[in-house]
């Protein structure tokens, strides 16, 4: 049975729906509303973007409404799609006292959830590993809860949280507890973990849990794999609309991101090491579309609830087909038509996996591959530079501010230019080789003296004083020969006393007029005397 509208829930629900646009319930939501109002388990099971999240909080809030105590656990498997609920939740009930909540997961200000959940919230929202660490810090309390809602719990079991959900279902208290498991897949795991938790569940069954979506038209590639970023960069600039990129690793997520950034692609990564902050700021961007091109990996696959995905692109293959279920699962949401396009590059065994388990119901297209080359780079972001490290350079910083001046010339880069300062004059003092005449200093008094100027003057080498060359046959010394420019002050003292000493030797003949001479000055003073 199943309900045609809202009519069975308080009015206060139906306002809200309204304020949202909500007014036919989706086919999960019409069979699985009515038996949890009613108190019974839930196993529901659908594809994601079919309204799961208003299938649990809508009853919970209606049975909340009358009773005075009692609070809600609902385990998600990100932060994102955490976030997701806990925004789903305030859209209903705005800022009902009645309703309080609080979020806690990863990544967050664990002081201001240690302030939030002393107030004993009705309603927590969190991922299994913080309620584990709240847990442990004894900063937590699960003995007043009434209902359980495992969330995407497929999901959560392929990232490793069952020993968690074990431990904390096993501290919830047995009586009074309505159990509610919703997934998008129904593996052998998800049967037994109901089998355990869930007590005469009502089963809700939304289409084919191992088909895709039937709105989403698929395309294969086959390339090899150094075609795939050339083949990347090609689907993005002939596709219009928010794209999807899927990778394997985390660091293929953060590589790919700064690839398309320098063919001038706004592009961005997420997966699990990015913090909170930083993840809801990419998130954000996407979902107001200032991002267009958001690389993700499977972990953060789930989180991504965003309904005007127009493309999910498969760079990298999943490792099982479950995973390439939940990320095509990423369009062709809320009635909308998507397209799935998966590059296939030395992997056909493991597509071949994925097409025997996925059951296709619509027609998947080969498409060929371009044989486009790359283009040429618009950006050179700042992280492939040369480090001191010693890591790979793509451009050197002269050559960037090169390409970065040519782009704003050429009218691609629109961006303010801010007018650049005055700045002096440069000085060159080597004139010798650059005909730039220096501007001359100031000199002091002492400087301003003809010997202290040389003495003092910038940047020169102190040498002997050059001497003037006088006209042939007389010079400073009263010989012909005249030491060359800039000979070493030895040298001069040197050329000095041999000059003197032969003027002071006597001529031929002349030593009787010598001795006369010097007789005749030393009596000749005598007698003067």
């Amino acid at each position: 049975m199943s309900m045609k509208d809202f009519s069975i829930l308080p009015a206060f629900l139906q306002d809200a729906l309204k304020r949202l646009g909500i007014t036919t319930p989706t086919p999960i939501q019409a069979q699985a509303i009515e038996p949890a109002m009613q108190g019974r388990d839930v196993l529901g099971t659908a594809q994601t973007g079919t309204g799961k999240t208003f299938a649990f909080l809508l009853p919970i809030l209606s049975r909340m409404e009358k009773e005075d105590g009692g609070a809600a656990l609902i385990l998600s498997p990100t932060r994102e799609l955490a976030q997701q609920t806990y925004e789903a939740l305030h859209e209903l009930v705005g800022k009902d006292p009645r309703f309080t909540s609080a979020l806690i997961i990863g990544g967050d200000n664990i002081d201001r959830q240690f302030v939030k959940l002393a107030r004993h919230p009705r309603f927590i929202i969190a991922t299994p590993g913080r309620v584990i660490d709240h847990m442990n810090r004894k900063t937590i309390d699960l003995s007043d809860v009434r209902y359980f809602v495992l969330d995407e719990t497929d999901r959560m079991l392929d990232m490793g949280f069952r020993d968690d959900i074990q431990t904390i279902a096993y501290i919830l208290p047995e009586e009074n507890k309505q159990t509610l498991l919703f997934s998008a897949t129904m593996p052998k795991e998800i049967t037994g973990l109901a089998a355990q938790y869930l007590k005469e569940p009502v089963r809700v069954k939304i289409g084919s849990v191992t088909s895709t979506v039937d709105l989403v038209s698929q395309e294969i590639i086959c390339m090899g794999v150094r075609e795939k970023l050339p083949q990347l960069v090609h689907e993005l600039n002939t596709r219009k609309g928010s794209v999807l990129v899927f990778v394997r690793t985390k660091h293929g997520a953060d590589r790919l991101a700064k690839q398309l950034k320098m063919y001038g692609i706004k592009a961005n990564a997420i997966h699990g090491d990015l913090r909170q902050n930083r993840r809801q700021q990419v998130m954000d961007a996407f979902r107001n579309g200032t991002l267009r091109v958001l690389v993700a990996t499977d972990v953060a696959a789930r989180g991504i609830d965003v309904p005007h995905i127009g493309h999910v692109i498969n760079y990298d293959l999943p490792q099982c087909p479950e995973d390439y279920i939940h990320r095509i699962g990423r369009t062709g949401r809320a009635g909308s038509v998507g397209c799935a396009v998966s590059f296939i590059a030395g992997d056909e065994d493991k597509w071949r996996e994925i097409s025997e388990v996925a059951q296709f119901s619509t027609p998947v297209k080969l498409v060929e591959k371009t044989n486009d080359p790359l283009p040429e780079p618009k950006f050179v972001p700042q992280e492939e530079g040369r480090s001191r490290r010693g890591r790979a350079n793509t451009l050197r910083r002269g050559e960037a501010t090169r390409r970065a001046r040519e782009l704003l010339e050429s009218g691609e880069v629109d961006l303010p230019q801010n007018p650049a300062p005055a700045r002096a004059p440069r000085v060159i003092l080597a004139t010798d080789k650059l005909d730039v005449p220096a501007a001359p200093r100031r000199l002091s008094r002492r400087e301003n003296s003809p010997k202290q100027a040389e003495r003092h003057a910038p940047h020169k080498k102190r040498t002997a004083p050059q001497q003037p060359q006088k006209q042939a046959g007389k010079t400073r010394f009263g010989g012909h020969n005249v030491a060359r420019v800039g000979a070493s002050k030895r040298a001069l003292n040197r050329r000095r006393a041999q000059e003197n000493r032969q003027q002071a030797a006597p001529k031929k003949g002349g030593l009787k007029n010598f001795v006369k001479k010097a007789f005749s000055k030393l009596f000749g003073r005598k007698k003067k005397k």
